[in-house]
């Protein structure tokens, strides 16, 4: 019996399924702010092209809103 294995519930299921997104996604944004400094540190033009940073924070904002969303946080 004691080599059985263990049973998660709906709920630890649920839990570790929450843990492990919201893990990927702020994994996933501190990756994009690493490459968006690299990128920033050797632009010639010093600036980056407007749509590519507007593109790159609103990718950052739906992944924030969504790891509200599965935190529980209220607005």
């Amino acid at each position: 019996m004691a080599n059985r294995k263990q049973r998660r519930t709906h709920a630890d299921v649920q839990r570790i399924h929450t843990q492990t997104e919201i893990n990927r996604r702020l994994h996933r944004a501190s990756n994009i702010a690493f490459i968006m400094s690299i990128n920033m540190l050797h632009e010639k033009s010093t600036a980056l092209l407007p749509s590519y940073v507007a593109a790159v924070f609103s990718y950052l904002a739906d992944d924030l809103h969504e790891l509200q969303r599965l935190t529980g946080a209220r607005q």
